[in-house]
């Protein structure tokens, strides 16, 4: 039998041999198949090394992220910041839902604004982030806090800059940010790299993105006649709308670059606030004949229209406490007491309870910044709110008007708030049906005399809605609400600037920087690329904060129909609007702003505000434990501006083009040499001198009533505002602006016409208001008092 191989036959051995033909095919098929495997073979191992040669440049060198590279999204989009402002969860509903190892969120397309991240530090700077947000968590879980409805001065503090609930939820992302941007600088330092401030960076803790600007529900038409009401669509990236960071003007002097609040230039402890306010900002009582408290009174309803930085908060938004025996917190920075204090030794006190402003996400790696709760607008927000819930809250259910409490005797106060642990109501009041107040500004009752602003402006608003109604009473709810806002708004910004301003800055600056409101129907050009209108820093930390000076230690209250008068401490006139009930309450507030005297600018401060700031003004009757005094304004201001890592009073100077001074001898032409010499005995180096209290005790050079350095900052922002705001009332490029006729009725609005038709009974007063009664300003019947005419708003159609 043949032995049978590869090449046998399977056939019969008289059959053709047909397999030798087949088997040369396939010889020459598997001699070209491996070549071509060798060349994929070869192909594949160069792009082995080429990746490997790669990756090693990657390690040594970050790689810059193409801006137009788009990311792999995810089918279900993220929440978007309309969501995350109307979550109802707690704190710790922002607890990050993805686990630490689990995967980081993706770099989107954004501009890049200096350099951008590497995937690797993206990555990175996600975990560090969420493991800071639950360190964070797990803080405010065991820090000590206030009892709810503890009525001491710590309270009344915690609601003069209170914090809501959708503050503190972005607080948290800040917090991640803040963590993050430390985790990337500490990398590129080691590795010798750039810093990666500015590039952008949205951790999306906890799925939701925090970035206004790259926020897609966000469709602004840009032709629309009403403002929103949180400020958004108003100015390029919704600059200014709230919850949105402040504006740097120069870059921040914290300690270590990121959020550690400012030391010394050369490293060494700044002394106390409370140190400074004892020694430079002590009492000396002296008035300024020229002007009212009626200014100062103004300023503050402003400011609050502008400004209402977010402070930090524990578990269920508790108010921290920070001082012995409390078990402290990541953002406690209380106030050095010393031996000897005047009034804290009597307390067995070693400090003053103080906590950190809260972190603001910015989208970026950068240092720390801080949060804007309200519109950086001057737009009535302080009457309407800055946030859906709360304007809708404060609506009437009909004809546009807003919701206010009757009075027995037919008079209209501001809706009441019943909440008893709001700092204000008392058990006491309530008893007897008399609450504390509640307005678009959750600081409505801090005091008597803005609690009765806030009435006169809510009053305001109805009763221009009355004459529009009148005159179209085929308008709707929202049309004569959204109408009655705009004017509002119209008159508070033509008030500011044509009787505010003029005193605070002088006529000579206010002409410079073209401030005046115009005359007649004439509208305003607006610049080709108008200024970013976002509040400063440096304005809400310090600068805005020179009228604490002003204010009095006594306030005379006359009586003119029973021929009295009477002096109250300003500390008994925080937190206690009672008087209000009264048929002459309003009245007697006004007429006490309007006939008062301001004290004359300088670095003094009564100890109304520097000892019983925030004592309670109605508990000495009451038989229980209580602080023999109350917080230090002074020491707060001093100690907020270096939480906020603002740079020192010199960098200031510079920065306003003034001059440098590089020792305390370089100062003696621009402050006097009392203040002088205790500011350097205090301080020892002129770069530490902080902001606040280097510029308040300038002298004043012009016909304003603040020293140079402050003028320059409360100028730009106020040109800002004025410039940046797209429905700014004189605006000509505006898509609705108001008629020629319309502006010159607008233009007749005074705050003293205001008061004649707002309050109870008041039937004269002088034009200027905020001006002392003198021959060029007497006091004047309310019907010689032009006032606007509302039949320019009747819609013929």
């Amino acid at each position: 039998m043949p032995i049978i191989t590869e090449r046998t036959s399977l056939t019969r051995s008289s059959d053709p041999p047909t397999y030798v033909e087949y088997a040369g095919m396939m010889r020459a098929r598997r001699s070209r198949v491996r070549q071509f495997q060798c060349c994929v073979c070869a192909i594949l191992l160069s792009l082995l090394v080429m990746a490997l040669i790669m990756s090693i440049s990657y390690e040594l060198s970050p790689r810059v992220l193409d801006p137009d590279e788009t990311p792999n999204e995810s089918p279900t989009a993220a929440p978007n910041l309309t969501t995350l402002l109307q979550l109802g969860s707690p704190l710790d509903a922002f607890l990050p839902r993805q686990s630490l190892d689990g995967n980081s969120p993706e770099p989107e397309e954004h501009p890049i604004n200096h350099q951008s991240l590497t995937q690797e530090e993206w990555s990175g700077a996600v975990k560090i982030g969420k493991e800071a947000i639950v360190a964070r968590l797990k803080a405010n879980e065991v820090a000590t806090s206030f009892m709810p409805g503890e009525m001491s001065p710590n309270i009344r503090h915690s609601y003069a800059v209170s914090t809501g609930p959708t503050a503190g939820r972005l607080a948290l992302a800040g917090v991640g940010e803040v963590a993050a941007s430390r985790h990337v600088e500490s990398s590129r330092r080691a590795k010798g790299f750039p810093s990666a401030f500015g590039a952008y960076f949205d951790g999306k803790w906890s799925g939701v993105s925090t970035c206004v600007d790259n926020d897609e529900s966000l469709k602004c038409d840009w032709t629309r006649k009403y403002r929103n009401i949180n400020g958004t669509c108003n100015y390029p990236g919704n600059k200014g709308a709230a919850f949105t960071p402040f504006r740097r003007a120069l870059p921040p002097a914290y300690f270590d670059g990121i959020d550690a609040p400012r030391s010394g230039a050369s490293g060494r402890a700044l002394p106390s606030p409370r140190e400074i306010s004892l020694r430079v900002h002590g009492p000396s009582p002296s008035s300024n004949p020229s002007f009212t408290v009626m200014l100062a009174v103004f300023g503050q309803f402003i400011d609050h229209d502008m400004t209402a930085t977010a402070n930090g908060r524990g578990k269920n938004d508790s108010t921290l406490a920070c001082c012995p025996p409390s078990k402290g917190h990541p953002e406690c920075f209380p106030v050095a007491i010393g031996p000897g204090d005047p009034a804290y030794d009597y307390a067995g006190k070693t400090c003053m309870e103080f906590v950190r402003s809260s972190p603001a996400a910015q989208c970026k790696i950068g240092p720390r910044q801080q949060l804007n709760q309200v519109t950086g607008f001057i737009d009535g927000s302080v009457i309407y709110g800055s946030d859906d819930v709360t304007a809708s809250s404060l609506r009437s259910p009909k004809s546009g008007k807003l919701r206010m409490f009757k009075t027995p005797d037919g008079r209209f106060l501001l809706p009441l708030s019943t909440d008893p642990n709001d700092g204000c109501n008392r058990p006491r009041e309530r008893s007897r049906g008399r609450y504390c107040f509640t307005s678009g500004d959750a600081r409505a009752n801090e005091n008597l005399h803005l609690t009765t602003m806030h009435i006169l402006w809510a009053r305001q608003h109805n009763s221009i809605v009355d004459r529009l109604s009148k005159e179209n009473p085929s308008w709707s709810d929202d049309k004569l609400y959204q109408e009655g806002r705009r004017i509002v708004g119209a008159q508070l910004q033509h008030i500011t600037y044509n009787e505010f301003l003029p005193l605070v800055l002088g006529e000579r600056d206010v002409a410079l920087r073209g401030l005046r409101p115009l005359n007649g129907g004439t509208h305003r050009e607006t610049e080709s690329e108008a200024p970013e209108p976002t509040i400063a820093n440096n304005f809400a930390t310090s600068a805005f904060r020179f009228a604490h000076s002003l204010l009095p230690g006594l306030m005379k209250m006359t009586d003119a129909q029973n021929g009295t008068e009477d002096y109250i401490e300003l500390h008994r006139m925080l937190f206690n609007p009672y008087s209000l009930y009264s048929r002459k309450g309003v009245e007697s507030s006004v007429m006490s702003a309007a006939s008062n005297n301001i004290q004359r600018t300088s670095p003094h401060v009564t100890s109304e505000l520097t000892r019983h700031l925030f004592e309670d003004p109605l508990d000495r009757s009451e038989d229980k434990p209580r602080l023999p005094c109350g917080l230090d304004l002074v020491s707060l201001n001093i100690q907020r501006g270096r939480d906020h890592g603002l740079p020192g009073y010199t960098s200031w100077r510079k920065y306003c083009n003034l001059t440098r001074p590089q020792k305390f001898e370089d100062l003696e032409e621009i402050m006097d040499s009392e203040t002088l010499r205790e500011i350097e005995r205090v301080y020892g180096e002129v770069d530490d001198v902080d902001l606040y209290t280097g510029a308040l005790a300038e002298k004043t050079t012009g016909d304003g009533i603040v020293g140079p350095t402050f003028s320059c900052l409360i100028g730009d922002q106020f040109q800002r505002l004025q410039r940046g705001d797209r429905f700014w009332y004189e605006n000509a490029q505006h898509p609705y602006p108001f008629t020629e006729e319309q502006l010159m009725e607008i233009r007749k609005t005074t705050l003293a016409r205001l008061i004649c038709d707002c309050s109870d009974s008041i039937d004269k007063i002088q034009p200027q208001v905020m001006r002392s009664v003198d021959a060029s300003n007497p006091i004047t019947s309310c019907n010689d008092i032009p006032m606007p005419n509302f039949t320019l708003w009747r819609e013929t159609n």
